[in-house]
């Protein structure tokens, strides 16, 4: 679902598995209005940063994540199939432009089974 909210669009959802339609993630985006001002839910449907990095020409300039352990909520119960002491993953996300602007605060919530990181550092 996508929702205009003042200056900012929201977007909610569950993330489902296809083949077994089992429901992996709830999501909570929020993106400026001002920053993408055509965004529809076609766009939604494909890739969303393609459609920022290739049509609007929007070029990343950082992202903040916190990734974090935690009892599961109602909604986790609900919608994940969580029991009380199931493990979920939390990932909240700020992504901002290279010209520093904040493009999208993201809230995630998985499983603990469901998703995983792969972190690696390179220097130059």
């Amino acid at each position: 679902m996508l929702e205009q909210e003042g200056f900012v669009y929201k977007e909610s959802g569950l993330g489902t598995k296809v083949l077994s339609n089992l429901t992996l993630l709830g999501q909570h985006n929020y993106m400026p209005v001002s920053q993408v001002p055509t965004l529809s839910k076609r766009i939604l449907e494909g890739s969303i940063y393609s459609y920022l990095h290739k049509k609007l020409h929007i070029k990343f300039g950082g992202v903040f994540r916190r990734i974090k352990a935690d009892l599961p909520d109602k909604y986790d119960r609900q919608y994940l199939g969580a029991n009380e002491s199931t493990p979920i993953l939390e990932i909240v996300q700020i992504v901002w432009t290279n010209s520093g602007v904040n493009l999208e605060y993201s809230r995630s919530r998985n499983l603990y089974s469901n998703r995983s990181y792969i972190m690696v550092e390179t220097s130059n």
